[in-house]
């Protein structure tokens, strides 16, 4: 049987005869075209050549890692800033608070001194006063041996690929005068002394034109008034020692307040002028009955300052305690005048003075 080939046709022309075979596209092409088919192969193969070097160009000379470093020496110097700056709050805090601490020692020395003296040259005293003295001593000796007045933590507040610390003071659970407990019993006292910080406070009462932030801690005056602009406390003060510490926000003007009146008294329109009325203007211009003394209006307190009000009830005084300069002024108050219970008062005077309690 005679066997039957297919005739071959050019993929190109579709002409038979002289045909070739090209294995890679399995197609069939004449002579002529078979030798274009080759040459557009070979112009294939030029161009995936120069593709390749050109890639091959581009990678050798590829800058993209260079800006990837650039951006992490960005990083890395922004993120030192950033603990650098964190620790140097810290650094701040903490010696306020060690100051702070420092100088709550010292009146407790102070006191205690005189407690201890004055019941020797009158000689009355008894074992209770001892132990009780004694217990004191041992307790404080405890606080100066190993102070525990902060906690130095990572602050989960602030979302940050590092992990930034914070300073947090703490109340001394051995310290007698802030956690409450008894300073002295004399034979005839029948009311426990204590010291503390006032931690509850927050501004409430307020006259003029004052803006009260939603927490009760922060108070701005929104318009300048002839007469003054005050605010005063929740709290009510006839026994113990109370310390009320506030930040000054902003200050433009010489006039502001700082002190008590008797707390059944209203803020009005020049309060700090009432009967009842002590405090201070500046550290160095009291203000005693509604009356000024030692008018000098030398500039001390300014924006960004703290001062703690130190209400001592026990023994009819209250201090002012100015911390950047570490300067204590204190005025003796007339009960009859200024009777208890007491509350606390600012007196504001310009547009966008402010104020804020620090718990």
């Amino acid at each position: 049987m005679a066997s039957t080939r297919l005739k071959q046709t050019c993929a190109k022309c579709n002409k038979g005869g002289g045909t070739a075979m090209c294995h890679g596209c399995q197609q069939s092409f004449c002579t002529k075209h078979f030798v274009e088919h080759r040459q557009e192969l070979s112009q294939q193969i030029d161009d995936v050549g120069q593709e390749h070097d050109l890639l091959r160009q581009d990678w050798n000379r590829n800058k993209n890692i260079d800006t990837l470093l650039v951006r992490i020496d960005k990083w890395e110097q922004e993120s030192i800033k950033t603990i650098q700056t964190c620790a140097q709050n810290a650094r701040v805090a903490l010696q306020q608070l060690h100051n702070q601490t420092n100088n709550e020692l010292k009146m407790f020395f102070g006191k205690l001194t005189q407690q201890v003296q004055d019941c020797q040259q009158s000689d009355n005293y008894t074992e209770i006063n001892i132990k009780n003295w004694i217990k004191q001593l041992k307790e404080l000796r405890q606080i100066i041996e190993k102070p525990s007045f902060v906690n130095i933590d990572y602050d989960n507040s602030i979302t940050s690929p590092i992990k930034l610390i914070k300073v947090t003071g703490v109340q001394h659970s051995l310290l007698s005068f802030s956690q409450g407990k008894q300073l002295n019993e004399n034979n005839n006292d029948t009311e426990n002394r204590f010291v503390g910080w006032s931690s509850n406070e927050k501004f409430n009462e307020n006259f003029g034109n004052i803006t009260l932030s939603t927490d009760g801690l922060a108070a701005w005056c929104s318009r300048t008034t002839t007469g003054g602009s005050y605010i005063s406390g929740i709290g009510r003060y006839s026994s113990r020692i109370h310390f009320i510490r506030f930040r000054i926000v902003h200050r433009d003007s010489d006039y502001w307040f700082f002190g008590i009146i008797t707390a059944s008294q209203q803020l009005i329109s020049r309060i700090s002028r009432a009967k009842s009325a002590y405090g201070w203007r500046e550290l160095r211009y009291t203000v005693v009955n509604g009356e000024p003394k030692n008018r000098d209006l030398t500039e001390i307190i300014k924006s960004g300052d703290e001062i703690t009000l130190i209400l001592n009830c026990d023994n009819r005084l209250i201090q002012l305690q100015h911390h950047r300069t570490n300067t204590l002024v204190e005025i003796s108050i007339d009960l009859e005048q200024c009777p208890f219970p007491w509350k606390f008062v600012i007196g504001l005077d310009s547009i966008n003075d402010g104020i804020k309690i620090v718990r």
